[in-house]
């Protein structure tokens, strides 16, 4: 029997389908599904959807990977023949992309881009006092860093990747060696 244009169909507000909460909490649909069928997220069958409560999506909490530290690591100098340098970007997020900015981040870190072979480390890192600011650190290794010109290219090529999200005519370089690490 065909709906009619009368027949009006409750929205149920409190509940999302596992494809949205799975945007929301930045997870596979498929991880989302099994946390449903483990028990970990709540959720409740109408018909053949499966919703979940918004507020189970709001309150969730995955498990942390990696064990945890039983210790502090103590303060460490690298030695002299095997020093660490960090170079850091300060640049501006371009106005109203920050959700494509972290939609690129996300891209790259997926298709495992943009590396930079030599470093140890590689963070970007948006400022709560500066919205919109971006820090970008990689910690370099002197046994394993390549020379300047592999570097630049390196960057230039990351640069182009990140162009129509961040404005890089507000960026800031910087270098250094670091003198202690933990």
């Amino acid at each position: 029997m065909p709906m009619s244009d009368e027949v009006t169909i409750p929205e149920l507000q409190e509940y999302i389908p596992i494809k949205d909460a799975a945007k929301i909490l930045g997870l596979a649909y498929t991880t989302v599904h099994t946390y449903v069928t483990e028990g970990r997220i709540r959720a409740v069958r109408a018909g053949n959807a499966i919703l979940i409560p918004i507020e189970e999506v709001n309150n969730f909490k995955p498990n942390i990977s990696g064990r945890p530290r039983t210790s502090i690591p103590p303060w460490r100098i690298p030695p002299e023949d095997n020093t660490l340098s960090q170079t850091s970007i300060f640049v501006q997020i371009r106005e109203g992309k920050l959700n494509a900015f972290k939609q690129r981040l996300d891209e790259i870190r997926k298709q495992k881009e943009h590396l930079f072979p030599g470093t140890i480390a590689r963070y970007i890192v948006g400022s709560n006092k500066y919205p919109g600011l971006v820090e970008m650190t990689f910690i370099w290794r002197s046994s394993v860093i390549p020379d300047e010109t592999a570097r630049q290219q390196a960057l230039e090529a990351f640069q182009q990747a990140l162009d129509d999200v961040v404005d890089w005519t507000t960026a800031r370089y910087d270098d250094g060696t670091i003198f202690m690490h933990a």
